[in-house]
């Protein structure tokens, strides 16, 4: 593409703040810490329920995040707005996630956290019709920024949501063991019959395909994925990538 479409496409997908490369190391809990312990995020005074008035919206546009951006520019889904929807870190998690202590939320004290539950729910599937009816054409869901899929009947909600949602178009990562955990079987079974639009890798998983894993302090590079393109200065933002959710390589990222 050339000419005014480059540029409103551009002007339009850029998030509202600069990039910035990522920390070498995060914050991690002490063992013992009360948030370690309950399981629950470091800053509980983020967490709200869906009716709080402080909760404008379930899903947010990428645009107020740095890392996401706000419209795709590349592939089958250039133009679609990205949305982001952010649960409670370790509330919603598998405790067998390999992040536990250092999950990269303990650094993010300002991100507003959704209770997750029934009311909840309710209210995504009818921000889910809203954004349908909305872009037609297509919009894209970053699932999570924060937390992870916490029941299989969340899972289901998003399966129905698909078909229910033709514009609906989904990328994210996921802890859960796709073996032995319920949960991640779930996701699997999503998953493996719809990549397409329902692009969700497996943290910390080994091999080359559907995986995403962060690269060890030290070291530069995972041998059997593809580094970040926007952690390493060759895209501003997910926008301007779309890895994620375009293929099936794994995506290996530095430690922030």
């Amino acid at each position: 593409m050339t000419g005014p479409l480059v540029r409103r496409l551009a002007a339009s997908s850029m998030s509202r703040f600069p990039s910035i490369k990522p920390k070498q190391s995060g914050v991690v809990l002490v063992p013992g810490h009360s948030a370690e312990v309950e399981g629950r995020s470091l800053f509980p005074t983020t967490v709200n329920t869906v009716d709080d008035p402080r909760v404008k919206r379930l899903l947010k546009s990428g645009h107020n995040s740095r890392k996401i951006g706000r419209r795709v520019e590349k592939g089958r889904l250039t133009m679609a707005p990205i949305f982001t929807l952010t649960l409670e870190e370790r509330k919603t998690c598998p405790r067998s996630c390999k992040t536990w202590r250092s999950c990269y939320g303990n650094g993010m004290p300002y991100a507003q956290r959704l209770v997750h539950g029934p009311q909840f729910e309710a209210m995504l599937w009818a921000a889910l019709a809203d954004l349908q009816r909305k872009h037609p054409r297509g919009f894209l869901v970053r699932l999570h920024v924060l937390g992870d899929f916490y029941s299989v009947e969340y899972v289901d909600l998003w399966a129905e949501a698909l078909v229910a949602f033709p514009a609906l178009n989904v990328f994210g990562f996921t802890a859960r063991n796709p073996v032995s955990d319920p949960i991640g079987q779930a996701i699997d079974r999503v998953a493996s019959s719809n990549w397409l639009r329902f692009a969700v890798r497996w943290s910390g998983k080994s091999g080359d395909r559907f995986a995403s894993r962060v690269i060890p302090d030290g070291e530069t590079e995972d041998p059997d994925a593809i580094t970040c393109p926007a952690q390493i200065g060759k895209a501003e933002n997910c926008a301007r990538c779309a890895l994620c959710w375009q293929s099936t390589r794994s995506i290996a990222f530095l430690r922030h």
